[in-house]
């Protein structure tokens, strides 16, 4: 059977419009399948395309991402370096402090020292005092006797000799 039997067959069986359809679209196959490999063609090349530039994008970001890291790298950086120096200076003022400390402990040691022996002596002076004022203490009623002698004898010798007034006859 050929092609222009094939034809009227299904005009003859479906109609004008039906058999002009599946005709046309018999006709156009090759057209049609033209059309699809362009389309085909372009898609792929769309995608080839697309995935270039994924793939640039890619590239470009992990070069934003190494770029953020260096620089958050050499931000950290200094900012060590700075925590260094001033924990450095810390150490530095700690080591001298604790020299001043060692220092004013051996100085409080020393006062300590020194306060004990002045209360010591303080205690040791007192007990003098007392010692002191207790022999004068003595002495002042060593003298109130020998006075009270002196007058009670100047009495007797008066009265010995005769003299009322106190005076003594030669």
């Amino acid at each position: 059977m050929t092609v222009d039997q094939l034809i009227t067959l299904l005009i003859g069986l479906f109609g004008g419009g039906v058999a002009a359809a599946i005709v046309t679209t018999f006709a156009n196959r090759k057209k049609i399948n033209a059309e699809a490999n362009k389309i085909t063609s372009e898609a792929k090349k769309i995608i080839a395309e697309a995935e270039a530039t994924a793939e640039k994008l890619r590239a470009e970001a992990r070069k934003a991402d190494a770029e953020a890291a260096i620089t958050l790298v050499q931000s950290y950086e200094t900012r060590i370096e700075k925590l260094t120096v001033r924990v450095t200076s810390q150490d530095d003022r700690i080591i001298e402090l604790e020299k001043q400390v060692r220092d004013l402990r051996a100085l409080l040691c020393d006062r300590e020292t020194q306060v004990a022996a002045l209360q010591k002596e303080n205690d040791e002076l007192r007990l003098e005092v007392d010692k002191l004022s207790k022999l004068v203490n003595n002495k002042d009623r060593r003298i109130r006797e020998l006075e009270k002698q002196v007058g009670e004898l100047t009495a007797r010798l008066d009265a010995i000799c005769g003299n009322a007034d106190g005076k003594v006859e030669e």
